[in-house]
């Protein structure tokens, strides 16, 4: 893994965390204000809600990063290396033929929502659905080097695991 693609993976992770734990903060404030205070915040839910939505898509990025979906691999297992190769740029073109849908598609949500403006917080709901094509891009990235490998698994060069 070359540099860049270091920094990325260590952004991606910490966002991750920070979102997560943001998310958290949200939550408990709200129990405390609601339960303790007396007095809920008004915007909390909104936002707790934003951010599971976004830390959800960037654990679709580190998943795919770490290949740790769900797979049931029992028959792939036994193919020799070269079909495992065909099946894995299948399974790679599939992915990034899926996150060039999510692109594009998610780049029109988010000019549409540009001028909407959240309920309770004061940015653009655009800024909500930003992570849908910026997610669909770093696994399209990810699904691009799962094909790399998997040419170099047809071509013989590779083993199975990348």
């Amino acid at each position: 893994m070359n540099a860049i693609a270091r920094v990325a993976s260590r952004a991606i992770d910490v966002a991750a965390i920070a979102i997560f734990l943001a998310m958290f903060a949200c939550v408990a404030a709200q129990v405390i204000f609601r339960y303790f205070l007396g007095d809920p915040l008004v915007w909390s839910d909104e936002l707790a809600r934003y951010l599971l939505v976004w830390c959800a898509f960037l654990g679709w990025v580190i998943a795919a990063r770490k290949r740790s979906h769900l797979a049931i691999t029992m028959g792939h297992d036994r193919l020799p290396l070269r079909l495992r190769g065909l099946l894995a740029m299948f399974a790679a073109l599939c992915n990034v033929a899926f996150a060039a849908l999510l692109i594009y598609y998610g780049l029109q949500i988010v000019g549409r929502n540009l001028d909407v403006t959240t309920p309770t917080l004061f940015f653009s709901a655009g800024v909500v659905y930003a992570i849908v094509p910026v997610a669909a891009l770093a696994v399209a990235l990810h699904g691009l080097a799962d094909a790399r490998h998997a040419l170099a698994m047809l071509l013989g060069v590779a083993k199975a695991a990348p």
